[in-house]
């Protein structure tokens, strides 16, 4: 079988690492992968494990859409959508794999072609609600195969009516985690206290990961409590809104920036803690990687961590209750909640490559 993956930037995001993990598992089997990305991100454009690697070279801004509506009404068809038939004709796939919902103009193009296509779902309401509301209908009534990365993703396309839908949990390659760099002398690089309860929360500051609650979480714990966001910052009115409360309040903050090499794990493993303050989440890779190394996970019921978090493991508080979750971390902090580390190390081995690899290719005879 040879399939052509489909993803929008290539990048670090969860779903395209979930994505690298799949084909890299797959190299060297009877599966013949090819990926197209829209953007030339690390991950694919620099690493890519796939059999045959295609990015997008087209400029993007107002000559190249100018461009681009001519070549349309001459060819019926953009330069990307042109560009992707030649990828078609070179690879010869069998099927298509549309990696996130945000492409549902490729999906048309594939009815065009009469390519079968499968579409991997790792969003929730709030992504869905950027797509017009015919594009996204389209895409998930003439799939082949939808996929849900949790139960709450799969929830919610039932509610819909989603034919062929099927549960694959995203997953970790934990063979991957390895630490390279003393913990506690990466604190104190930091200007971290010996005696500080560490809490992280990694991903991309927006409104989506509630990055704009933290003020408010850390005026409901103790003194030696610390907040540290692992992931890229924003240019946007709210980073400055947490930065002055962060100042004028002298609040325990620190924002360390995106780590995309190795050292994103000695990074992660600072924590004491692992704090999802998303408000919205399906199934966030960082808390599988936490548990992995064994770190308590808490944070609002957003999604994934709901069918994640067991007892022995953290808990989970109601959206959006900041002073409930406050309490959960200070349980945590003074020992009032149990934490078994060897449960957490277990249920990350639960979302591991190697297991549900097993899963992805039992949904094979589905594509």
């Amino acid at each position: 079988m040879k399939i052509l993956f489909f993803t929008p930037t290539g990048a670090r995001t969860g779903s395209e690492m979930v994505l690298w993990y799949l084909i890299k598992h797959l190299a060297g089997s009877d599966i013949k992968t090819a990926v197209y990305t829209r953007q030339a991100g690390e991950l694919f454009a620099k690493n890519s494990p796939a059999d045959a690697t295609y990015i997008h070279k087209f400029h993007r801004g107002l000559p190249y859409y100018s461009v681009e509506a001519v070549y349309h009404r001459v060819f019926g068809l953009t330069p990307e959508e042109s560009y992707i038939k030649r990828i078609h004709r070179e690879f010869k796939p069998d099927v298509w794999y549309f990696n996130t919902i945000t492409m549902p103009q490729f999906a048309r193009l594939a009815r065009k072609l009469n390519v079968p296509y499968v579409v991997h779902v790792h969003e929730l309401l709030e992504t869905f609600d950027t797509l017009r509301a015919d594009s996204f209908s389209e895409m998930l009534t003439y799939a082949q195969t939808t996929l849900g990365c949790s139960q709450i993703v799969v929830d919610q396309l039932q509610k819909m009516g989603v034919p062929n839908l099927h549960l694959l949990h995203s997953f970790i390659d934990t063979q991957k985690i390895s630490l390279q760099k003393d913990r506690a002398a990466l604190r104190q690089e930091l200007g971290l206290p010996a005696d500080a309860f560490v809490w992280l929360m990694s991903g991309t500051m927006c409104m989506r990961k509630g990055y704009d609650m933290v003020p408010d979480l850390l005026r409901h714990l103790p003194e030696n409590a610390y907040i540290v966001w692992l992931g890229s910052g924003s240019e946007y009115g709210v980073s400055y809104y947490l930065a002055e409360r962060v100042k004028r309040e002298n609040l325990n903050f620190k924002a360390l920036g995106a780590k995309g090499g190795q050292d994103y794990y000695d990074y992660l493993n600072i924590c004491d803690g692992f704090v999802l303050t998303s408000r919205e989440d399906p199934f966030p890779l960082v808390m599988i990687e936490s548990a992995y190394l064994q770190k308590p996970v808490v944070g609002f019921n957003s999604g994934g961590i709901s069918e994640f978090v067991q007892p022995g493991m953290g808990e989970v508080a109601p959206a959006f209750d900041i002073p409930k979750l406050a309490e959960i971390m200070q349980k945590v902090m003074n020992g009032a909640i149990t934490i078994d580390k060897n449960v957490l190390r277990e249920r990350a081995l639960t979302f591991d490559v190697y297991r549900q690899l097993d899963n992805w290719q039992k949904l094979l005879t589905k594509f």
